[in-house]
């Protein structure tokens, strides 16, 4: 079994790691392969809490938990594109996509993936409004849309679960999913995850548009909704 990264006080593993360091030139020169990756692991553990240990800062009541510190470093860094590296460090556990997941799905944190927001930009909108979507963001790279939790997003999340089907046309899964829930800010990842993580589901908003529904995001410019949100306005 892989290990969990540990925190402590930063600064003693701040010196500690930088020892480590000083001693890996003589130990790589003339250690044996087994003490050269010994060293070498040792370096990789320290660093590792070193990195979980600032993470654990930010959620001080929760510091153990790999996942407490991953949403804290995300809503430190609200509307800034994050890429997974900078999760691995402070969240200490290689499972954080599971863990993003159950952000998302579970306790109602709006988080988009770098390919929700590509899709953003297939949006029929002008050229004002795409300023307000990151350009150049890799799909391993993530953005907490607004340091708030959505409380009825969970509802949503198990409701799209069972919603999806590849037989039925996204167009109508994404109607029928706005529909069922007016007045609430779905998500780009949602809506995705919805139409089997495609981007099909930009047909759908499209669709609603032509028939008269006001969706309210749909131009990525609304004045109160970041770029990834969208309200369907009865």
């Amino acid at each position: 079994m892989a290990r969990r990264s540990q925190t402590s006080d930063p600064e003693l593993l701040r010196r500690r790691l930088i020892e480590l360091l000083h001693d890996l030139p003589d130990r790589l020169a003339h250690g044996t392969v087994g003490e050269q990756v010994g060293m070498l692991v040792q370096v990789h553990h320290h660093l590792r809490d070193l990195g979980s240990s600032i993470g654990a800062a930010l959620a001080p009541h929760d510091s153990d938990s790999g996942r407490a510190r991953l949403i804290a470093y995300l809503r430190a860094q609200t509307g800034r594109i994050v890429h997974t590296d900078e999760l691995m460090i402070v969240a200490g556990i290689g499972d954080y996509p599971r863990r993003i997941r159950e952000l998302r799905a579970h306790h109602g944190w709006p988080i988009i993936s770098g390919l929700a927001v590509r899709d953003l930009r297939s949006l029929p909108a002008s050229r004002e409004a795409l300023r307000s979507v990151p350009t150049g963001i890799a799909p391993d790279e993530y953005l907490l849309l607004e340091d708030h939790r959505d409380e009825q997003a969970p509802e949503r999340w198990t409701a799209a679960g069972r919603m999806r089907d590849p037989a039925v046309a996204p167009r109508g899964l994404v109607r029928s999913y706005f529909e069922q829930f007016p007045d609430q800010r779905i998500t780009a990842e949602e809506l995705r995850y919805l139409v089997g993580n495609k981007t099909d589901w930009i047909s759908g908003i499209s669709d609603l548009l032509e028939t008269g529904r006001v969706i309210e995001g749909a131009d990525l410019a609304a004045s109160d909704t970041p770029a990834g949100i969208f309200i369907l306005r009865d």
